[in-house]
């Protein structure tokens, strides 16, 4: 990840790409950190682009990180996307993309996994997740429209 080791968040930034590396426990955490630390208006100081992070994450597991639990969609990863993706408004297609990859990887799982049975409700997790981006990409143009930029 060029650029990140110079940054004001380095050091933790290193600690998520290091958690996103290891098994699932390190991974949801890193996921945590990511949806807690990304957020788009209120950042005084340029966070680094965990894209990649999740990225490898989401490739990992076919772009359906799930609960161990259940086995349902496990919510931070759709948290994670949509707060990254509201970061930076050139940030927005690529969430959109990642959020349509995790609707198909949920739409294969369930024509080839009969004992899934939380598609729907999976689903409608990642649904709120766009609205929420294309919620907050307009909240987003009214404070810069308040504030003349």
């Amino acid at each position: 990840m060029a650029g990140t080791n110079n940054g004001k968040f380095s050091e933790l930034f290193a600690v998520i790409e290091d958690y996103a590396r290891r098994e699932y426990h390190y991974q949801d955490k890193a996921l945590q950190i990511i949806a807690g630390s990304y957020v788009f208006m209120f950042e005084s100081e340029d966070m680094p682009d965990a894209r990649p992070v999740l990225d490898g994450i989401l490739e990992q597991y076919d772009y359906a990180f799930t609960t161990i639990e259940r086995g349902n969609l496990d919510p931070l990863i759709v948290d994670a996307i949509v707060r990254v993706a509201l970061y930076r408004e050139e940030y927005m297609e690529w969430g959109i993309n990642r959020l349509g990859k995790v609707l198909e990887s949920l739409f294969r799982r369930s024509r080839t996994d009969d004992t899934y049975a939380d598609y729907v409700e999976d689903s409608a997790l990642v649904i709120r997740g766009l609205e929420r981006m294309i919620t907050g990409s307009v909240l987003e143009d009214f404070v810069d429209a308040a504030n003349g930029q």
